[in-house]
């Protein structure tokens, strides 16, 4: 019998969050690994102690890594999602009857009190914390790094010896525009035609962000485009991020520069100390791996061309055990890049400017260890 809608709908219902998130859903693994009480403690200075009452810090941050959690990295979105989603509705704490705020909420917060605090790196710092005290993190680790598009394009990249405001840079090129009998006037994506032009990171800039660089895998990889050089270092044991952070881009020295200030961060702020540490072939430089024995570090990384005492140093290890582990673990660092460029926002930054693209980052690191937490941490549900 074929069935037919109810025409009639119930005037009242009685209903809570709680029903539309199902048990096994992953925000409800997550939720726990947040202390609320922790966040407002952190912004309890940010905040005048009088005025009207502000959104709650809480929820903000719920609402940010919630967001980067499902892949949502635009604040419109995000305010979409927290109107249609009840799952994230319910991680955030909002009500049924409570209006989601304007995008706006996100944008003016970060600039006015969470960019410079350092709140999120202090969250991705606890979140690390918290994996230590519960003796998820090895002392043997992996570095490696990436490249990550940034939010600039090709036409905002303009000669270093332009000594003009950006204002006036950019009313004169519309008047050029204007001024051409070709095509007609497009204010908000102006013609350009760099044909033939050699455009290189020592001769320009781009205007809307002078951080970024043109950067490349070289003659290997894609084309050069705007973006940023991103480190990261891991444990080998439960592939928990112990470092995250963008670089300007300097061809190689990008990477070994961004590693060793991992390093001497996750001593400073963590307390920790790494005795291994695995790399690919581009961390194979004297210097880096001198710097590497000088803070009591067995370098792991793979063996490329050099014959410097260094280099020699390195090549003593091949054979033993702990080096084959180090190599065979390393990789596994590749993996967080491509998932974290798949579904929390690292393919392409939405910040411009190192310093915010920085705590955008911090935000992924932190949503990829609350992952990594949450699966661990989590008993497993044994079938009935």
């Amino acid at each position: 019998m074929m069935g037919e809608a109810n025409p009639q709908r119930a005037f009242f219902y009685n209903i809570s969050l709680e029903t539309f998130v199902p048990a096994d859903h992953p925000l409800r693994a997550i939720r726990p690994l947040i202390e609320d009480r922790a966040i407002r403690r952190a912004c309890r200075d940010l905040y005048a102690p009088i005025g009207r009452p502000s959104i709650p810090p809480e929820q903000l941050f719920l609402a940010l890594v919630g967001g980067y959690l499902l892949g949502v990295a635009s604040d419109r979105k995000l305010v979409m999602e927290l109107q249609c989603n009840m799952a994230l509705r319910w991680f955030v704490g909002l009500n049924l009857d409570e209006q989601p705020w304007d995008a706006s909420t996100f944008s003016q917060n970060r600039r006015r009190r969470f960019d410079e605090s350092g709140v999120l790196e202090r969250r991705f710092d606890e979140t690390v914390k918290r994996a230590m005290a519960e003796g998820l993190v090895s002392r043997h680790v992996s570095a490696d790094g990436t490249l990550v598009r940034a939010n600039a394009s090709y036409k905002s990249f303009v000669p270093i010896e332009v000594a003009l405001a950006p204002e006036e840079y950019k009313r004169r090129l519309r008047a050029q525009d204007r001024s051409d009998p070709e095509g007609p006037p497009d204010p908000g994506n102006r013609a350009v035609n760099f044909r033939g032009e050699k455009r290189g990171n020592a001769t320009h800039r781009s205007m809307s962000d002078p951080d970024c660089r043109f950067v490349s895998k070289g003659t290997s990889g894609t084309g050069a485009y705007p973006g940023y050089a991103v480190n990261a270092l891991m444990e080998n044991r439960h592939r928990i991020l112990l470092g995250l952070g963008p670089e300007i881009f300097r061809s190689s020295a990008s990477e070994t520069t961004g590693c060793l200030s991992l390093l001497h961060r996750a001593k400073r702020r963590l307390g920790f100390r790494p005795t291994t540490l695995g790399a690919d072939k581009g961390f194979f430089a004297a210097a880096f791996i001198d710097a590497l024995l000088a803070r009591g570090i067995a370098p792991h990384i793979a063996v490329d061309r050099g014959r410097q005492r260094a280099h020699t140093r390195v090549r003593m290890r091949r054979r033993s055990l702990g080096y084959q582990l180090s190599q065979r673990c390393r990789k596994q660092i590749e993996e967080l890049f491509g998932e974290g460029k798949d579904w929390h926002g690292l393919r392409r930054f939405r910040r411009r400017g190192l310093d915010r693209v920085r705590q955008e980052t911090y935000l992924i690191g932190w949503a990829l260890n609350l992952k990594r937490l949450a699966k661990l941490m989590t008993p497993l549900i044994q079938p009935v």
